[in-house]
């Protein structure tokens, strides 16, 4: 077997936008082995209640067969650990620790984690940067109280963290790790960034995958995009990567047509046998 298929097969929660049973079933049902919760603040607060019953969806995963692996804390303009409004960055600080703690106290292991929104500009980086640093230090702090992982995101465009350096400088020291995505980087070739990530000695702690032309996210599926699959295998293979192929592609991808569930689970095989190079 190669690398990739000893790894487990995962998908965003973004590409059903459920938490039905049935959704959860027929993911199983296709051979997907693990899941990433992946909503926005509405849904989570208003329709899944969230905070006062992660067991329960908790539970109807496992019941599923499934592994919940990852939280994606809710982000927007306003939902921004590095925003400069003071009740506004004290706000989403707040939602973010109650969600962790409700999260991990119902077993899961990574909280999923955007350093910044955008537009940020040159002048008020620094301060962004700091605002973010401090808050992922205090995030950090809250999921290790509840036995999670903390997991910043490399980001597109003017977001922190759209560049390797910055990234390194932002985490280093903090005890986070990384949530890599194949579909931010617009600055430098995916395996570049990632071995700079590992090489200044940040764990890679879970993967949002699909491919992208480089000029901007587009979450469609491997093969589809101008990622070097191979490279990016072989640099998470050295490192020690273990865990899943978490991929986060929607049922519609940008500018093409919609895909299955079934038709996801295939690409994952075909990646992780190296059949999409």
């Amino acid at each position: 077997m190669t690398y990739a298929q000893n790894l487990k097969k995962g998908t965003s929660l973004c590409f059903t936008g459920s938490l039905s049973a049935e959704s959860l079933a027929e993911l199983k049902a296709c051979g997907i082995d693990a899941v990433e919760f992946s909503f926005n603040k509405a849904r989570y607060y208003d329709e899944f209640d969230f905070v006062n019953r992660a067991q329960d969806y908790a539970d109807r995963v496992r019941v599923a067969g499934l592994e919940w692996w990852s939280l994606h804390l809710p982000f927007s303009g306003k939902l921004d650990i590095s925003i400069l409004d003071d009740a506004l960055r004290a706000e989403i600080m707040k939602i973010n620790t109650e969600m962790i703690l409700a999260a991990g106290k119902a077993g899961c292991k990574v909280a999923v984690l955007h350093p910044s929104s955008e537009p940020i500009s040159d002048d008020i980086r620094p301060q962004r940067l700091a605002y973010s640093r401090e808050n992922i230090i205090r995030l950090r702090e809250v999921c290790d109280s509840v036995g999670m992982k903390l997991a910043v995101e490399n980001l597109p465009r003017t977001c922190l963290c759209n560049r390797s350096q910055e990234m390194i400088d932002l985490l280093r020291g903090t005890g986070a790790g990384v949530v890599f995505d194949t579909n931010h980087s617009l600055v430098e070739e995916n395996v570049e960034f990632l071995t700079a990530l590992t090489d200044a000695g940040l764990e890679i702690i879970t993967l949002h995958i699909s491919d992208y032309d480089f000029v901007d996210e587009r979450h469609r599926l491997p093969g589809d995009g101008i990622n070097h699959w191979t490279g990016i295998l072989a640099a998470l293979e050295k490192v020690g990567y273990k865990g899943p192929l978490m991929y986060e592609v929607p049922k519609q991808p940008k500018e093409r047509e919609p895909i299955t569930t079934a038709q996801l689970a295939e690409n994952m095989e075909k990646l992780a046998a190296g059949e999409i190079a």
